[in-house]
């Protein structure tokens, strides 16, 4: 899918030394890649509700008995 976007030309030059530095990436490469930081940015309330849930599951308390398999009591 194509889509245009104005951007001011301090962002067009940025881009464009990015994608050079990347080994001559295209512009659409330079902002699939700045997508998904920002999508990667916004999970983490996500996977802190994850976490909060697993801590109050029972799955917990089985999980914490495997927490030391194979090493040695620490003194």
């Amino acid at each position: 899918m194509k889509l245009s976007v104005s951007l001011p030309d301090q962002d067009i030059g940025f881009i464009d030394a990015y994608a050079c530095e990347q080994g001559g990436a295209s512009r659409s490469a330079v902002i699939r890649e700045a997508v998904s930081l920002l999508r990667a940015s916004q999970l983490g309330p996500d996977y802190a509700h994850a976490w909060d849930e697993w801590a109050d599951s029972d799955d917990r308390d089985a999980w914490e008995s495997t927490l030391a398999d194979g090493l040695p009591p620490t003194p």
